[in-house]
């Protein structure tokens, strides 16, 4: 068998890490299109609101299963809480220098 034909192949692995980076590029437009949404003179809500109807249009042609974004979702927001506190822990060491 090929290297795209074998169960769980390099490409079949590839096809899926490509699938997983595209829904985790909707998190990160969606937080884009706030920002510009408000830039644009938008409220809070009505640009949230904008962001994530495109973000779910993403999503939605992802083909990622619900739970599996879930899943990467919380990693992300587990790895934006752990910068979070280093920065904090930077900043405050910075201020006492």
């Amino acid at each position: 068998m090929g290297v795209g034909r074998s169960k769980g192949g390099f490409a079949e692995v590839m096809s899926k890490k490509m699938v997983y980076r595209y829904a985790e590029s909707a998190l990160i437009s969606a937080i884009r299109l706030r920002r510009y949404w408000i830039s644009q003179g938008f409220s809070e809500e009505e640009a949230i609101r904008r962001a994530l109807n495109q973000a779910v249009g993403m999503l939605a042609s992802s083909d990622v299963k619900p739970e599996r974004l879930l899943e990467l979702f919380y990693d992300l927001r587990n790895a934006c809480d752990a910068f979070i506190r280093e920065l904090e822990y930077f900043k405050g060491k910075a201020r006492r220098k």
